[in-house]
């Protein structure tokens, strides 16, 4: 029975994609099957995974290829080649600990009959070991809402998720728009269920880089407004507490000028309008900021 998939979107990373695989070799439970969605790479890649799956005897590796549409567009391409009972997401890039299989396995045991938990979340670190994510508790049972966003909990971590809740979540695919954060499932799974957040590492990102991440991601959400627009709505949902909902407005107007929209689309495109129409004049001044800041760059 295979009890994990793990799922690494891929494109243009020949010269990572052996560590990755490495990593995996060295797990201390193979009941796991690797799927591998690589999204329109022009490099080696082909070639190098038929190369890997013929060295391969004791885990499973599936290889798809798609054009290319970015990350999230890969995630959702992957729901029907999935025969795990849980899912995680390996990025092409980075490595797993030695008993991440097993460890994944383990707790999902423990709480495989309570179907009010979707995720169970461990911590991604450098190659130093330090959590990227500063967890207050060793374990909390919680929701992506309540503990990461409400509480301020940034870092990336290692989720994992029962593949059936997953499944009923396709992320929104926009034509000409290549990005979305994958933020969007987890706020979105947590409106319905609950998440085990535990503090044990089990993900390495050895090439993490801390710098340059906020610019990079705004020129990122520059490019990809349409996107950028669904999740700011998302954020303003009555379960965030009021200075995030607030953050979010006056980023869904900022992003609507860009767009070129008025005021008053701006208004009929929300379910917060009063929000929207407090912050547009902000969201205004705002987009004449980073006109010139990352649009001139």
């Amino acid at each position: 029975m295979t009890i994990l998939t793990i799922i690494t979107p891929t494109y243009n990373r020949v010269s990572t994609l052996k560590k990755c695989w490495e990593s995996l070799c060295k797990q201390s439970n193979k009941k796991f099957q690797w799927l591998i969605i690589d999204d329109g790479s022009t490099d080696m890649t082909q070639q190098l995974v038929e190369h890997l799956k013929n060295k391969t005897v004791d885990f499973e590796i599936d290889y798809y290829v798609k054009p290319n549409g970015g990350k999230h567009t890969a995630l959702n391409y992957a729901h029907s080649f999935i025969k795990g009972e849980y899912v995680m997401i390996l990025d092409s890039d980075d490595i797993l600990t030695t008993d991440a299989v097993d460890t994944v396995a383990s707790e999902w045991k423990k709480i495989a009959d309570n179907s009010k938990i979707a995720g169970i979340t461990f911590m991604k670190s450098k190659a130093d070991g330090i959590p990227l994510a500063k967890m207050p508790v060793d374990r909390i049972l919680s929701d992506h809402i309540e503990f990461r966003v409400n509480r301020n909990i940034n870092g990336d971590c290692c989720e994992t998720l029962r593949t059936s809740a997953f499944k009923q979540y396709r992320f929104p695919e926009i034509s000409g728009e290549k990005f979305l954060g994958e933020g969007m499932l987890w706020t979105t799974l947590a409106l319905s269920y609950c998440t085990l957040y535990i503090n044990q590492v089990i993900y390495i990102a050895p090439q993490y880089l801390s710098t340059g991440l906020t610019m990079a991601g705004r020129k990122m959400r520059l490019q990809n407004l349409k996107g950028a627009l669904l999740n700011c709505e998302l954020h303003m949902n009555k379960r965030i507490k009021i200075q995030i909902r607030i953050k979010n407005a006056l980023l869904k107007s900022c992003y609507s000028f860009f767009l070129r929209k008025n005021i008053a689309q701006i208004i009929k495109e929300t379910h917060y309008k009063l929000l929207i129409f407090f912050a547009i004049p902000f969201g205004y001044v705002l987009y004449h900021y980073w006109y010139k800041k990352y649009r001139s760059a």
